[in-house]
């Protein structure tokens, strides 16, 4: 499956769904991302902050991977704030699925229903 077949399977989950990318971990470099179509043009972030939020995102990540032997492999992390909540899924060995969701959205079924998604369809780059 590619990039944005997967973007979209994403984006069919529901509207709560506001923003899906993907991204390398290495230097943080976008591979796809979009907005949920009816939400287009509605980011919190501007493109630079999305940029920088990555960034940090991705050092988190290196962080993750200290603790991997105590504590084994972290499959995605979730920061909840006032105006959405966002998501991170690593997926493959240096790539990373970003999730952004409406600050009431279901994200435990939206998680698990991800989980899914990843499970089922390899991502192919």
């Amino acid at each position: 499956m590619e990039y944005g077949e997967f973007l979209t399977k994403i984006f069919d989950l529901g509207s709560a769904v506001r923003f899906v990318g993907m991204y390398r971990g290495a230097d943080g470099s976008v591979i796809t991302d979009d907005y949920q179509p009816e939400k287009y043009g509605l980011s919190h972030l501007s493109r630079e902050e999305m940029k920088d939020s990555v960034r940090y995102d991705m050092k988190r990540w290196d962080t993750f991977k200290l603790f991997k032997k105590q504590l084994g492999e972290a499959s995605f992390a979730m920061v909840k704030f006032e105006k959405t909540i966002l998501l991170t899924f690593s997926i493959n060995r240096d790539e990373y699925l970003r999730v952004s969701l409406e600050p009431n959205a279901d994200y435990k079924k939206i998680i698990s229903e991800i989980e899914s998604l990843i499970m089922r369809h390899s991502v192919i780059g």
